[in-house]
């Protein structure tokens, strides 16, 4: 009898213990071992992160009003990202000490860095039920698909480590295709996790490219005919301060039988560089991103195909905050360019987890693959309902494009709106009666 009240007492008590856990203060002083280390010489961010975390009232709230409290109020979802990124600068100024130093303190280092991170995973996953999930009315399609026999060309930049984990744990993604000598990061690892969270099924060919290399990969993916989706969380290919016109020439082709989605952007502005309406409003200054040149890249081009054929097939992602109820601090937005709206979908890229990182990720990169997702399992819909693929790509898009839910942001911010897979769905289902 009393180990079952010990059992129920530790149940009920579950969050305050993990509140105050000792891995607290494991996590204080393994920091300050890295700091003496290093030695690191700036201010860090990951003390006001144990402090916030041991003053945080968990046991205050309970189901939304939590969510609410641990994401929108103390953002505890960009933790873990600012544990990683200390631990990298931190594992980086230790290459700069004497090889002997080094040798010396590397096992005391290095199981200090190995705390910090255990800590930064405990705290994700203790997050991780209270951060939304996806918001795209897709669980009816999930129910009946699952993207299998659709292929995605996911063009981006990947860890070959991560890379290979990930096709243990799924055989549907194939070895990556390089051309030139890509640069490695984990971006592109996490944008496959999101599609293949929604889509599992489906076919993954994860594309990397160098720049001067670009328009190789352009044609490689314009030249394979099985790829029915292009996810991409890059910009568009600049020369001479332009456009590229062999990448435009590329683009307009594979938009004839392929639907190609893009991140539209994460420079805090709209297509005219202005800052958006919640930045303006909470009064913060332009972001001042690298990244800005590809808003006139993505404004040439849509100008350039205005009414091609196909180029309904291409659609932009722009990020949400978590709940949906305002877009990212970060987000590009179409502003009043009437081809960017009707493209663009406003999806919640802040705080998706990553199986590869262990963290919460935030940007339009990763609510490009959430579109991406939904687009193959309409895809593998449309295929179940007799479409052929020529036939399926188009009313995939026009399926999407004409039953987005408007949002109060107005379309200037959010484009067409948030995705409805559900309608969507019923649409595609709607036009195949009709064909009958």
């Amino acid at each position: 009898m009393n180990k079952i009240v010990l059992v129920v007492l530790l149940i009920v008590l579950s969050v305050k213990v993990f509140a105050s856990d000792p891995n607290v203060d494991q996590a204080r002083a393994s920091l300050q071992v890295v700091k003496e280390l290093t030695p690191w010489p700036w201010e860090e961010p990951v003390t006001p992160i144990l402090d916030d975390y041991l003053a945080a009232e968990f046991d205050q709230y309970q189901g939304w009003a939590k969510s609410l409290y641990m994401v929108d109020e103390l953002k505890m979802h960009k933790w873990g990202q600012s544990i990683t990124e200390f631990t990298v600068l931190a594992e980086l100024l230790y290459t700069f000490q004497p090889e002997d130093y080094q040798e010396e303190n590397r096992l005391t280092f290095e199981a200090a860095i190995a705390n910090l991170d255990m800590f930064r995973m405990e705290l994700n996953e203790f997050l991780y039920p209270y951060v939304p999930s996806y918001n795209l009315k897709h669980q009816n399609l999930v129910r009946h698909f699952d993207g299998e026999g659709i292929v995605i060309g996911v063009f981006d930049l990947f860890d070959p480590v991560r890379l290979q984990e990930q096709r243990e744990r799924h055989p549907n993604i194939e070895g990556e295709v390089q051309f030139g000598d890509p640069i490695t990061f984990l971006h592109g690892n996490t944008v496959i996790d999101i599609i293949l969270d929604i889509a599992p099924k489906a076919t993954i060919v994860p594309i990397s490219t160098e720049s001067k290399t670009y328009n190789e990969a352009m044609a490689y993916m314009r030249n394979r005919d099985d790829i029915d989706v292009i996810n991409m969380s890059r910009a568009f290919h600049i020369t001479n301060d332009q456009l590229d016109p062999e990448f435009s020439e590329h683009l307009s082709h594979i938009l004839q039988s392929k639907i190609f989605i893009k991140s539209i952007g994460n420079t805090g502005t709209d297509l005219e560089g202005e800052n958006t309406d919640v930045r303006k409003r909470l009064g913060l200054p332009p972001l001042g991103s690298f990244f800005t040149y590809d808003l006139d890249l993505i404004k040439a081009f849509l100008q350039q195909n205005q009414g091609a054929p196909g180029s309904q097939n291409l659609m932009f992602a722009i990020n949400l905050q978590p709940f949906s109820n305002e877009v990212s601090l970060t987000a590009t937005v179409p502003g009043y360019n009437p081809l960017a709206i009707k493209r663009s979908f406003a999806i919640s890229g802040d705080a998706v987890y990553s199986v590869s990182s262990h963290n919460f990720e935030s940007g339009s990169s990763f609510a490009a693959p959430q579109l991406a997702a939904i687009s193959a399992l309409l895809l593998d819909a449309a295929d179940h309902y007799g479409y052929s693929s020529g036939e399926a790509v188009p009313l995939v898009a026009q399926s999407l494009q004409g039953t987005a839910r408007r949002s109060h942001l107005g379309a200037n911010n959010t484009g067409l709106g948030l995705v409805d897979a559900h309608k969507a769905l019923a649409k595609l289902i709607q036009s195949s009666r009709r064909v009958e």
